[in-house]
């Protein structure tokens, strides 16, 4: 299956850097930005259409939308290659009419770094290609300029791969126009929570030392910048499935209100990071080891030129986490 990202997404410096030159920002945060204030930013029309706001999409099954229906007209869906390892993306195997296997990836809310202006639409919504690389295209529509966030389908064929995208493409905007399918949902589940809101200002803005600049990485992944987006240090705050830590991976830290989480410290030649994680709430599955369930990751990542220790990034993720634990409520 695809593993591989666009080249230009694979640095989240750069990527801020070209949101700074590119748009206006990130909104819809308690954080702030100070993209809005750089001379380069460039205002984008905001998109209104409700099928395609966040939180309409945080909660939509991207796996449940890749059925016979929608990839009908791309081939014969391979039942047995769905596969999805993390919420919003889903891959799966399509063989077409000549017998040709067609490797797609569905990403919703997938973090956009544009170009250029998009000048096609599709379904209402401005319309992204990409096919730089030989037998793999990108076939995106963007959800949100402000935001920064768009659906895409990465595909992956012998022949024409864009044709598959846009096709497919096209079927889950009309989806998602009319009843889509939804993930199940336990109480307590973090799901709908908007991870760049749920983080403290202040309390981001301290760790960092001065104002955030905000990032949406996905519906579910948030970063937050020093200064212009561009430097570190970095404040993330990810929400995902998945097996929580125990205490032999690090140490605890009281979070408060009940809620325990570890403290994990890394360090190499070219970032010092610790990410305080703790499980929101366990959702069983038969194919998961025991213990799976709803994960809730606070990051804090600096140059250790910069003179930053793993002690200092631990203090710092879990002055941040502290402000997280409550505004998720509790299971």
């Amino acid at each position: 299956m695809i593993t591989e990202n666009r080249i230009f997404r694979a640095s989240p410096l750069a990527a801020g850097v070209a949101l700074l030159a590119l748009l206006a920002g990130c909104g819809g945060s308690t954080a702030g930005t100070a993209a809005a204030d750089s001379p380069t930013s460039e205002a984008k029309p905001p998109i209104t259409d409700p099928a395609v706001q966040a939180a309409a999409l945080r909660t939509v099954d991207p796996c449940a939308l890749l059925d016979s229906k929608t990839l009908g007209g791309v081939g014969a869906l391979d039942q047995s290659s769905v596969s999805s390892s993390e919420w919003g993306e889903c891959s799966v195997d399509v063989k077409d009419s000549g017998g040709k296997t067609v490797e797609l990836v569905l990403r919703v809310g997938d973090q956009m770094i544009l170009s250029k202006d998009p000048s096609e639409k599709l379904e209402g919504l401005p319309l992204v290609v990409d096919n730089d690389k030989p037998g793999s295209c990108w076939v995106s529509v963007v959800t949100s300029f402000e935001q920064s966030l768009g659906i895409t389908f990465q595909t992956k064929s012998p022949g024409d791969a864009c044709a598959p995208g846009r096709a497919a493409l096209t079927k889950v905007v009309q989806a998602l126009h009319g009843t889509p399918p939804q993930y199940k949902q336990v109480p307590g589940s973090v799901l709908k929570t908007d991870p760049c809101a749920a983080a403290g200002k202040q309390a981001v803005d301290t760790a960092l030392g001065k104002k955030s600049f905000v990032e949406p990485k996905s519906l579910h992944e948030c970063d937050f910048w020093s200064g212009d987006g561009t430097h570190y240090p970095q404040v993330s705050v990810h929400l995902y499935q998945g097996l929580p830590a125990d205490a032999g991976d690090g140490q605890p830290a009281d979070l408060g209100g009940g809620v325990t989480a570890i403290q994990k410290k890394d360090a190499d030649s070219s970032v010092v990071s610790c990410d305080a994680t703790w499980r929101k709430v366990e959702t069983p599955k038969e194919d998961e080891a025991h213990g799976y369930g709803e994960i809730v990751s606070v990051q804090f990542s600096g140059e250790p030129e910069s003179g930053l220790d793993t002690a200092t990034a631990c203090t710092k993720a879990v002055a941040v986490a502290k402000t997280v634990a409550p505004s998720l409520g509790h299971a």
